[in-house]
This record gives C-alpha cells, structure tokens and sequence, in this order.
C-alpha cells in the first residue's frame, strides 16, 4: 500500500510540474504578426481651390482579435498585444488618369483612429513631387507604439486623407489606403 501511495504522490508531482511548465512555456510564447487592415477606398471629391485642404474619410471594420487568433492557433487574442507599430501607409488611385494624379498634390496627408482610441494618428508627405504617381508610400515612424489604437474595444477604424492640391482636380479622386501594423502579442 506505502508503494501505491508513494506512485501515487510521485505522478501527482509530476502532472503539478507538468501544468506549470505548461504555463511557463504559455507565457512564453511570442509572435510578432503583419496585421494589413483592411483596404478603403476613400473618395476626395473634384476641388478648385488650390489654397485650402481637400480630404475625404472612411469608416471600416475589422476584428483584430480573430486575426491575432487564426494567426496563433487561438492561442492569442487582443488581450496578448504587447505593441502594435505603423509599417506601411500605403496610397493607390483608382483610374488616374495624366492630369489626375497625385501629381495634383502639393501635400499628402492621412489620418487613422479607432473606437479604441480617439485621437487620430497621424502620417503626410509635405512635399510631394510635381510628378505623375498613381501610387504614394508615405513614411511613416516604425518605432512609436499605437498599441492603445488596438485595444480592447477597437474594432472599427476611421481613415482619412488629404492635402493641400498644387492643380485643381476636376473629377473626384478614388484612393485605396492600406495600413500595414507590425502586432506583438506574447503569452499572459
């Protein structure tokens, strides 16, 4: 009977030990994940005054949490971000066309926020070259972290984009934005 007891004790040690290893190595599981929000087409109607900031927004939605899951096994959710950095910011016109383009910019700017985080964050090209583009790849600050933009409640992102025009447009102008984030998320 003490050698049943003894077996007994000794296998319930080892599952205790094995549960937290378990949790040990849980915790210590890390990915970092590109995260591309969905694309937006954002429409900045025809303008002609060259003096003022011509802009056009648009509201989307997108589930970070199931991302971060089908990205880790549902092993993660939002709850597990550790930081979120801005990669890309990436602009594309729809149908330019040699006299509508983003040539017509003086400026580029653009705008996010979420319903995580109200304060819109912000990205521009001060001076955007005089040059037919159908595409813009606006810099962006890899290191500063927009984690609290993919908190808890987030999941309905905002998105402008503007600036100041260099040629009147006379047709209104479709841009798809797409913002690529760089997602941390590591074990509790």
């Amino acid at each position: 009977m003490r050698t049943n007891h003894k077996l007994l004790s000794a296998a319930l040690l080892l599952i205790i030990g094995a549960i937290s290893s378990c949790n040990k190595i849980a915790s210590n599981l890390k990915y970092d994940l590109n995260m591309r929000t969905a694309e937006v087409t954002i429409v900045i109607p025809p303008y002609s005054d060259t003096t003022l900031n011509v802009t056009g927004t648009q509201t989307n939605h997108y589930n970070i949490d199931s991302f971060i899951k089908a990205s880790t096994g549902d092993m993660m959710g939002i709850a597990n971000i550790k930081s979120a950095k801005l990669m890309s910011c990436m602009l594309q016109l729809e149908q330019p066309t040699s006299t509508q383009n983003f040539a017509n910019f003086r400026s580029c700017n653009g705008s996010f926020y979420t319903n995580g985080n109200s304060n819109p964050y912000r990205v521009s090209i001060d001076n955007n070259p005089d040059t037919y583009a159908e595409a813009l790849n606006v810099p962006v600050d890899t290191t500063i972290d927009l984690k609290s933009y993919l908190n808890n409640n987030a999941n309905q992102f905002t998105y402008s984009l503007g600036g100041r025009l260099r040629r009147p447009t006379t047709d209104s102008l479709r841009c798809k934005v797409s913002l690529t984030f760089r997602v941390s998320v590591q074990g509790l």
